[in-house]
């Protein structure tokens, strides 16, 4: 997902909750903090010898073990850290957005959105850990690769 794309699903429907389902049926509690938002340009060259360059917006989210619950996450307040960061580290329209999170059960990765769901009031990212690739395995005219 592009991060102009969840700027708008958030944009479009501010007043519904937001939630994160990491695995089927398992949530980041909603005590989550949305810590970070990190501008990341990548500079690669892959194990056949190509170059690449890509952005990526990096949303990193934090659970507090000893915070009581309290008022489930808006989209709205969500934006007013989009709205924050925006004015300080644009970001980028088109950098695929990820979201870093790991706690004491789960160590820390980068989930990208695999759908997006309305539900009970919610808007609900399923997220998902991509696994990695050899990326010139992917093309079929490439040369060589590892």
């Amino acid at each position: 997902m592009k991060t102009s794309e969840l700027l708008n699903i958030l944009r479009e429907n501010p007043e519904l909750g937001l939630e994160f389902e990491i695995e089927s049926g398992k949530f980041i509690k909603p005590t989550f903090h949305i810590t970070e938002v990190k501008n990341a340009t990548i500079e690669s060259v892959d194990c056949g010898g190509n170059p690449d360059s890509y952005k990526q917006t990096i949303i990193q989210l934090m659970v507090n073990p000893l915070e009581k619950m309290r008022k489930p996450w808006t989209s709205k307040k969500a934006l007013d850290i989009f709205d924050k960061v925006e004015l300080l580290k644009p970001m980028d329209a088109e950098a695929e957005v990820f979201f870093e999170y790991g706690d004491l059960e789960m160590r820390t990765s980068n989930f990208s959105v695999e759908d997006v769901l309305f539900a009970d009031g919610n808007i609900r990212l399923e997220l998902f850990a991509k696994p990695t690739v050899c990326k010139p395995s992917l093309n079929p005219n490439a040369k060589q690769c590892c």
